[in-house]
């Protein structure tokens, strides 16, 4: 507590304390004035009372108990008459009786004979009725029967002065008492106000004096104030701060060097900052070079494209912050945008659930941010994409960001080039944050120097996976060009379900990071080629439009060690994943299904005809990517129109589905299957499922739009 205050204090107190003591000697002494002046009024009517009652009246009531007497009535007249003269003025009397020894053993020796103002029930205060009032101390109710005399009693009106005076027979005996109730409380409030009114004078004193010490030591001790408040905020680092120079004195001389050092500190705190800055820029830069020399090293593991440009918008993300964007490849003089990921609008999206985008081709010299950035080679910086100049050769659509809830202010849109100039796509992120998460105003020249060096070793990889995505392809169109029936769009529905399978199979026991993206590539690249061995099926059984018979069966079967034979040399992880899918994928979890488990006899065959009979696998002797790919190849058959059927309900496949969970499927998966049902209807509507929902709507689990960049 500082001296200022502590003079201001002690000057109230000083004020305050000897009123507050005088206010409680004033009404102390007021209750015990008024108490003893009610005492001496109620014993006084109690005793004027007394002397007004027929001794044998009172003794005639107290024996008969009779109400209708004449006596009784007499009496009763004559307190009424008296209560009435002694309820004016200030100090009203409440009640006057009379009382007559007991007969019914009260505890005060005596019984109500005549109440001037019977209390609550005529029956209370009856004749007869025994007077047993409470003593305020709790110890009974003591009345003198040879003098008047007074007590604190209360009942069920209330709390009592009560006055008694006894009542003699002509022989000196007595036969009743007189008495008088004052209310106590009265007393109480009288000497309440009076407190009152001395509390609140007490109050006014203190506030004065109060009020004036303040003004006085204010004036004295402000210079003091002001130099220790400077001190104290330059010490918690505000340099900036002045104190005003008085006209002269020796605080003049104080205040003066004070802000001589202010302005020291403050050129010192502003050179540490620029260092700072320095140092944190230098550091950022290392670790984004770090940053992005190990995500080439990982980028490059990652065979399957869709994978690869997921997890490319996911790192670039990263890497500098920024709360949305996407990534798009060119084809021809379109942009495909396909992955789009934005933090904002998935917050909004219910729990367990994200937002996805439909896939949008962007005209590259349409005029857009991305289409211009592919159309030049250079990287596209704006700091606010509603008020981009009318001059610029590029604008951008706000319907888009009105349609989702969305805000896009700053935009970078950095082309994917290869090494020879060829422009492969363009990745477009959106809103730059801090390292706390919160927008900060723009991309920095930082950013736009990391996101480029990261777009170099983007594109390496991209041009990698575009590879392995066409050798793939063209294994697809060969079976394709076979059965009709093993489209593009069903291959790439078989396996986006399989991943996202997958992804619930691997939250449930534990897999995450880069062991889960490492089996999700493997996974949906081996899924897509689930049925490429029937290319060395003959086209009279393969296209035959009636039920096979048994032996045409048999040799249909064979796809599985065809297609596994292709990859018999297991050459990379990508071979013996494709061996386990395209080999086991019509295994049955009941352990009914083909070929079997005697793999090694049937590669060894795979050059020519090959007999089926086998071991049995059931269960999780079944490789898990086989499981998986059973259940998402036979949910795609179901969905979807073919020559021989058309596409069930989404009710019908689901019932399927569920009756045949440990049966012909994985129970677990099929649980999944159901918990990710949003993701399944997303990814059927991306790839062209038969579907009659349209998915540019928004559904009944999930969104998808037509883009977030605003670039439609």
């Amino acid at each position: 507590m500082i001296l200022r205050t502590k003079i201001k204090l002690a000057v109230v107190m000083i004020a305050i304390i000897p009123t507050a003591g005088m206010c409680v000697i004033g009404y102390w002494s007021s209750l015990a004035i008024l108490r003893h002046g009610l005492q001496e009024r109620v014993q006084a009517l109690a005793a004027a009372v007394a002397a007004g009652v027929e001794p044998e009246m009172i003794a005639a009531v107290g024996e008969s108990h009779d109400i209708n007497s004449p006596q009784y009535e007499h009496l009763e007249e004559m307190i009424h008459s008296v209560t009435a003269e002694n309820q004016r003025g200030d100090d009203p009397i409440r009640f006057v009786y009379l009382l007559t020894p007991t007969h019914q053993g009260a505890t005060s020796g005596w019984d109500y004979a005549v109440d001037s103002d019977p209390r609550q029930s005529k029956a209370w205060s009856a004749p007869g009725t025994p007077y047993d009032p409470i003593h305020t101390d709790r110890k009974g109710v003591v009345i003198s029967s040879d003098r008047p005399s007074f007590d604190y009693v209360h009942d069920q009106q209330g709390e009592w002065l009560s006055g008694f005076a006894p009542i003699h027979s002509a022989n000196g005996g007595v036969v009743g008492l007189a008495a008088a109730d004052i209310p106590y409380q009265d007393i109480v409030n009288q000497a309440d106000h009076f407190f009152e009114l001395a509390l609140a004078l007490a109050v006014l004193c203190a506030g004065a004096v109060g009020f004036a010490a303040d003004r006085m030591i204010n004036r004295l001790t402000a210079p003091v104030g002001e130099i220790r408040t400077f001190i104290r905020t330059v010490g918690e680092g505000e340099f900036s701060r002045r104190l005003e120079k008085p006209a002269n004195g020796e605080i003049a001389e104080v205040v003066g060097e004070l802000n001589e050092m202010a302005s020291k500190l403050e050129g010192r705190e502003r050179l540490a900052k620029e260092n700072l800055t320095l140092a944190k820029n230098v550091t950022r830069q290392a670790d984004q070079l770090a940053a992005i020399a190990q995500i080439d090293l990982e980028l490059n593991k990652i065979q399957d494209i869709d994978i690869l440009m997921e997890r490319i918008l996911g790192e670039a993300r990263r890497l500098i912050g920024c709360d949305a964007g996407s990534v798009m490849l060119r084809e021809g003089d379109n942009l495909l945008l396909t992955y789009v990921q934005n933090d904002t609008l998935n917050n909004k999206m219910p729990l367990g659930q994200r937002f996805s985008a439909k896939s949008v081709r962007i005209p590259v010299g349409g005029g857009s941010i991305s289409g211009y950035a592919a159309m030049t080679g250079e990287s596209v910086v704006v700091d606010d994409a509603y008020e981009i100049p009318a001059d610029r050769p590029f604008h951008f659509n706000k319907a888009v960001d009105q349609t989702l809830g969305y805000r896009t202010r700053s935009v970078l849109a950095v082309p994917l080039r290869t090494s020879t100039g060829k422009n492969v796509g363009v990745l477009q992120l959106l809103n730059p944050l801090d390292e706390n998460g919160a927008p900060r105003a723009n991309f920095s020249r930082s950013d736009v120097e990391a996101i480029q060096h990261f777009a170099s070793a983007a594109t390496v990889a991209l041009e990698r996976a575009a590879l392995t995505r066409s050798l793939v392809n063209r294994m697809i169109k060969m079976a394709e060009l076979r059965d009709p029936s093993e489209t593009g769009p069903h291959v790439d529905r078989v396996a986006a379900y399989s991943v996202i399978l997958y992804e619930g199979w691997a939250k449930r026991h534990g897999v995450q990071g880069h062991a889960m993206e490492h089996e999700r590539d493997v996974l949906r690249i081996a899924a897509r080629l689930h049925d490429v061995g029937k290319v060395a099926i003959p086209d009279a059984i393969l296209k035959k439009p009636g039920r096979l018979t048994a032996d045409e069966y048999s040799v249909m079967q064979e796809h599985t060690v065809y297609g596994a034979g292709l990859f018999r040399d297991r050459d990379s992880v990508l071979d013996r994943a494709a061996i386990d899918v395209t080999l086991h994928h019509h295994e049955r979890w009941d352990g009914g299904g083909y070929p079997g488990d005697r793999d090694g006899e049937y590669l060894a065959k795979a050059g020519g005809s090959v007999g089926l009979a086998g071991n049995t696998m059931k269960g999780e002797t079944i490789p898990l990517f086989a499981r998986i790919v059973s259940v998402a190849d036979v949910y795609d058959a179901l969905s979807s129109k073919r020559q021989y059927k058309e596409a069930w309900p989404e009710e019908r496949v689901l019932a399927e589905m569920k009756v045949n969970a440990g049966r012909q499927f994985d129970p677990e998966l099929i649980e999944i299957l159901f918990e990710q049902l949003a993701e399944i209807r997303l990814a059927a509507a991306r790839y062209g499922a038969g579907a009659t929902e349209d998915p540019v709507v928004t559904s009944a689990k999930s969104t998808t739009v037509e883009s977030t960049t605003g670039e439609s």
